[in-house]
Parts: C-alpha cells; sequence; structure tokens
C-alpha cells in the first residue's frame, strides 16, 4: 500500500511538472526554435540543402541492434527479478507466523525489488511523461532497495555484537531512511530536469551530475558497510565451530555475494560513465541491465528459499492441496492395517492395542493437516 501511494504521488508530479513545462514551451517561441535549431543542422552545398540529425549530449551512441538486446537482456532480468520479489511477498502474506522482525524487512526489501523490475521494462521511451515516470520511478526503488540491505546489515550487526536483541522500535527509522531518503532524490532530480536518455532506458541522464552522485555516493556507501558487516560477523563466528555456525556463515556469505552481484556492475558501469562519458561502454551496460534487476531473484535466493519458509508450504500443499490425497492415504492404511490384522492370533497376541494406537496416531496426523 505505501509503494501505490507513493507511486501515484510521483505520477501526480511528473504529471503537473510536465504540464507547466508544456505551457511555458508554448508561450515561448524562441526557446521553441532553439530547440530545433539544436536538434538539426542545416548545411547547404550546390544548392543541396542536407539536414543532419545531431545527438543529444544526454544520448548514449548504442545502435538499434544493441539497443533491442539491451531490451531482450531487461526482459529476461526483470521477469525473474518479479517473480522472485513475488514468491517473498506471497509468502509473507500466506504464513503469518512467518511475519518476524527480519521477514518484514525482507518484505520491504522485496517490494522495492518487485517495481524496480517492474521500472526496468522498456515501456516508458515514447513520451518524456513516460520518461520521467521511469526515471523517477528506479532512483526512489532501486534506492530504496540497497538501504533496506543497509537496515538488514545494522540488524546483523546490533544481534552478533549488542545485547539488543528487540528491534522492532527501529522500523520507524528504517522506514524514514528506505523511503524518504529516495522520494528526496526522486523529487529533486525531476524539479531539475535531471531525468532523460541513458542507454536503452530513462534514468539522470547527465553521468557528471550532481543528481547521479545522489543516488551512486549512497549506493557506495551501502556497499562498504554491507562489506564491513560481513566480515566483521565472519570474524565472529568464526571463533566458534558447530553446524549451527557453519550454516549462519554460509547464509551471511550468500548475503553479501547476491548484494555484490546486483550491484557490483552498476558502480562500475557508473564510475566509467563519470570519468568518460563520451565513451559509453555496452558491455557494462548489459551487464548492468542483466544483473540489477535480478535483485528480487537472488534475495529470493537468499532469503526465500530456507527451512522456515518450506516447511510452511509443505503444510499448505498439504493442508489445501493435497488434503483429497491426504484422506485416500488414511483410507488405503487403514485398509493394510485391517488386512495385517486378519494375520494375527488375537487369543495369543497382544498387538490390538498397538493397531488402535497407529490407527490413532494416523487420524492424529490428518487432523493436524
Amino acid at each position: 500500500m505505501i509503494q501505490i501511494l507513493l507511486s501515484t504521488f510521483i505520477s501526480f508530479i511528473i504529471i503537473i511538472v510536465s504540464s507547466n513545462d508544456i505551457r511555458s514551451g508554448e508561450n515561448d517561441n524562441f526557446n521553441n526554435n532553439k530547440m530545433i535549431n539544436n536538434f538539426l543542422t542545416t548545411i547547404t552545398t550546390n544548392d543541396t540543402i542536407i539536414i543532419k540529425e545531431t545527438e543529444s549530449p544526454n544520448d548514449y551512441d548504442f545502435s538499434k541492434e544493441q539497443i533491442e538486446s539491451l531490451d531482450k537482456i531487461v526482459y529476461f532480468s526483470s521477469t525473474m527479478g518479479i517473480v522472485g520479489a513475488l514468491f517473498i511477498i506471497v509468502s509473507f502474506f500466506l504464513f503469518k507466523a512467518a511475519r518476524t522482525f527480519a521477514t518484514k524487512m525482507i518484505f520491504f526489501l522485496s517490494l522495492s525489488d518487485l517495481f524496480a523490475a517492474i521500472f526496468y521494462l522498456p515501456y516508458y521511451r515514447d513520451s518524456d511523461i513516460m520518461c520521467n515516470l521511469q526515471g523517477m520511478g528506479l532512483v526512489f526503488f532501486l534506492s530504496s532497495s540497497y538501504l533496506w540491505t543497509m537496515c538488514i546489515s545494522i540488524s546483523l550487526f546490533m544481534v552478533f555484537f549488542t545485547t539488543i536483541f528487540e528491534l522492532n522500535h527501529w522500523f520507524k527509522y528504517f522506514h524514514f531512511i528506505c523511503w524518504g531518503i529516495p522520494l528526496f532524490t526522486a523529487i529533486i532530480s525531476l524539479i531539475f530536469h535531471a531525468y532523460g536518455k541513458t542507454g536503452s532506458w530513462c534514468f539522470i541522464s547527465d553521468p557528471t551530475s550532481i543528481f547521479r552522485l545522489l543516488y551512486y555516493l549512497p549506493l557506495i556507501v551501502v556497499f562498504f558497510i554491507n562489506l564491513v558487516v560481513f566480515i566483521a560477523i565472519r570474524w565472529k563466528i568464526s571463533q566458534h565451530s558447530n553446524s549451527l555456525v557453519s550454516r549462519v556463515n554460509i547464509i551471511v556469505s550468500f548475503y553479501l555475494i547476491a548484494f555484490s552481484l546486483s550491484q557490483l556492475p552498476t558502480i562500475i558501469n557508473s564510475i566509467q560513465n563519470f570519468s568518460d562519458p563520451d565513451n559509453p561502454q555496452f558491455s557494462l551496460f548489459a551487464f548492468q541491465l542483466l544483473l540489477q534487476p535480478l535483485q528480487g531473484f537472488l534475495n529470493c535466493v537468499v532469503y526465500g528459499i530456507n527451512e522456515g519458509f518450506i516447511n510452511h508450504y509443505v503444510e499448505f500443499f498439504e493442508k489445501y492441496i493435497f488434503r483429497c490425497r491426504c484422506r485416500k492415504s488414511r483410507e488405503l492404511k487403514e485398509i493394510e492395517s485391517d488386512k495385517t490384522s486378519l494375520l494375527v492370533d488375537y487369543e495369543n497376541s497382544d498387538d490390538e492395542e498397538g493397531f488402535d494406537g497407529m490407527d490413532k496416531l494416523i487420524i492424529d496426523d490428518y487432523n493436524r493437516v
């Protein structure tokens, strides 16, 4: 519900700003002529007029075939990210017993991953309004996603290194950070017309602008915070040696790997764009589009596919999907029990109570389903 309200609010702001731009453009012919002159270069040679379309400084020099390749990549990665995020979201709503402090944070992280993957889909390039919508959506939900991973890291650190185990009262601060900072960055970038085409999608177009730094600097900070927390936890658990500690070690390792896989190509690409904005690298854009929208799927592998969720799903399917099969299985067991009883010498055997007890056990198992 929070994301729906924020998306509606963002769309409302985009429409207002865009309509103001259109209204001001209609009242200023000079600006229109200037824009046309910047877009077209007229060269006259031997009474032949050659009209050449000049490239905007914010448009990357990717061919049509390369753009189509990037679109195919993002269709795949976004679809996987959407499926993974939906798995965690649906699991959270289905199983009330699983709604702990940790799963609540993973739930909000998955919401951000879901909308980020949706906004990455290449449906927003046809108009300025849609381009602004995609840019704002990506800035807001991608920022929110990596800030939620930071909050998860902070929570892990507090559990391992402090005596504070009740963290529910921290949620209000986490919500303020994870929704407030992205909303500020997204709106400021819209007000100053920072959104435009970049690669095959719409984002903050100028790779050297302050608005890009407002997005990428927190991402880099979060990356190093997660790395430091990971090293600290590894050091802490290395002082113990048992199966539980080894399991925690594996989970924490996968947690950092998932975050690094999804965000490191984006960080590398942003550094390259900042240092050499006139020479974009297609391979870096391809890796960014392959892995960043995939974060919902990677988080699903790390957080969603665990013993708790699996047990809940087993109980769910046994209760609602395979109930008829369980009833038939019980009836077959009763028939087999009756057949076996025909071979029992009741006069010389005391196994009758055993059969009654077994039948009661089967009924109890069925009732629990």
